[in-house]
């Protein structure tokens, strides 16, 4: 009676936990302000103007299908000709929007929504609920169905586990009554032992065999110094798997060939001179080996940069990428961190003759066979810049500057060709949690032929235009 009581107690508590997380599932603008909280606050407020502008009634001011344009890809809006998206565009001096491709529809709506809620709420006041659409509805329902299958099997699960403490513990107390255990529990654990070993290593053989072609290594390196990192990456990964799988098996194997049965008495034995020198010395050789390859491969990498390199910056901020070009002199403009968000969004000094042809796009391209130095900024946490077809990472803190240079080796073709994959694209990530919406801050990386990449080029506009270049030009001499 007492395990009915407590089932029938957990059950009223789960139920009535998931009703409360239906409820708040129902209410559109509070997954709009989830979403606009993760996505929308680095650059925008709605009462107050930050990077981008102040965002009340903006649904007044836009069309509902314009707006769901504009926020999962303002460029290829403003590449469009949309009169309103380039007014808006030079009206905050030309600063790229992160695109948001990665939301639905539905969640772009429900971020509009919290933002009318939000605009027409007095200061003071609560948000008012507003009711999401009928799409959103069967969004909704789908949804809380897949939730309400999660749950029933986690009150199942917890049902089992209760049901077989309570048989064991039946069984212990008849054991108890008889004299004798009913279950050798030592014999059944040891069997469980090896029953785990055999599992488990079936399963890891089974995961590297199935799932290995799903990883970046499957496609190979798209680098020059991507085959010496893959090398490295399998000799090391090559001798820690063999070490895993003898110490495993020695390990689940004593536990079952030395199970207590109270006949044989443990003997002591305090230490082996020869044994502990073997497995001290040998793994130390092999990290040396190891760590000295490491040195010298990384050392390869950061310090052999070529002088046809071309200068890019990478410019990384919550929760999106920016790319900056050196124009025809290679030469990045100065950078100055008082004028983010001013005068233009990267706060590249325009003050400069350097920076009057770089150009600043929301994808980055790269010239097949050419060297490439990209220097990172980072605006506001620390960020870390992943390329992994490429091989690369580096680490993007604020107010240090980091460089990572080397060469692509396979274009964007040539790889969907490789993969069978017309839609595959190369990406860069971020791979540290830098907030609420880390997940989605990647950036768009294309390897082009030299032609396509100079028509690219060519297509881009320059930071500060022609004339006014050539007027500063001539005010310098």
């Amino acid at each position: 009676m007492k395990i009915l009581n407590l089932l029938s107690k957990f059950t009223l508590v789960v139920a009535l936990a998931f009703t409360f997380h239906l409820n708040l599932k129902a209410q559109t603008t509070e997954e709009g302000k989830a979403l606009y909280n993760a996505n929308c606050t680095a650059c925008h407020a709605i009462n107050d103007k930050v990077v981008g502008p102040a965002l009340k009634d903006v649904h007044k001011r836009r069309e509902e299908a314009w707006l769901i344009k504009w926020i999962k890809n303002s460029q290829a809006l403003i590449k469009s000709g949309d009169a309103q998206a380039v007014q808006l565009y030079k009206e905050n001096n030309e600063a790229m929007m992160t695109s948001f491709e990665n939301l639905s529809d539905i969640e772009v709506k429900s971020i509009i929504a919290y933002i009318k809620a939000e605009s027409e709420a007095p200061a003071a006041a609560a948000t008012a609920a507003v009711a999401p659409t009928s799409g959103g509805n069967m969004e909704a329902a789908n949804t809380d169905w897949n939730s309400a299958i999660n749950w029933l099997l986690f009150i199942i699960t917890i049902i089992l586990v209760l049901i077989i403490a309570t048989v064991s513990k039946i069984l212990g107390r008849i054991g108890d009554i008889q004299g004798k255990p009913i279950i050798n529990w030592n014999k059944t654990n040891s069997i469980l032992l090896m029953a785990f070993l055999v599992i488990g290593l079936g399963a890891a053989t089974w995961e590297f065999w199935a799932h290995s072609k799903h990883t970046v290594f499957s496609s190979g390196p798209a680098s020059e110094h991507g085959g010496e990192y893959d090398s490295m990456f399998m000799v090391t990964l090559i001798l820690t798997g063999i070490v895993f799988v003898i110490t495993q098996v020695l390990l689940f194997w004593y536990g079952f060939k030395y199970k207590a049965d109270g006949k044989r008495k443990a003997l002591y034995y305090p230490d082996n001179h020869k044994i502990e020198l073997l497995w001290t010395v040998i793994p130390a050789i092999v990290l040396t080996v190891l760590v000295i390859r490491g040195l010298m491969t990384w050392n390869a990498m950061m310090y052999n940069k070529s002088e046809k390199s071309r200068n890019i910056e990478i410019y990384a901020y919550q929760f999106g990428w920016n790319a900056r070009y050196a124009g025809v002199d290679n030469k990045l403009g100065a950078h100055n961190f008082r004028e983010q968000g001013k005068m233009n969004a990267l706060g590249v000094d325009t003050n400069d003759v350097n920076a009057y042809d770089d150009v600043i796009t929301n994808e980055l391209h790269l010239e097949v066979n050419q060297p490439v130095d990209l220097a990172f900024r980072a605006k506001d946490v620390i960020h870390s810049a992943l390329l992994p077809h490429f091989r690369v990472q580096m680490n993007v803190v604020p107010g240090l500057p980091t460089r990572f240079g080397f060469t692509p080796t396979v274009t964007t073709a040539e790889m969907r060709t490789k993969l069978k994959k017309p839609e595959f694209d190369y990406i860069l990530l971020c791979n540290k949690i830098c907030g609420g919406a880390h997940y989605r801050m990647k950036m768009k990386v294309v390897v082009d032929t030299k032609e396509d990449y100079q028509k690219w080029m060519k297509s881009q506009k320059v930071l500060v235009n022609k004339t006014t270049a050539n007027a500063a030009a001539v005010a310098l001499k």
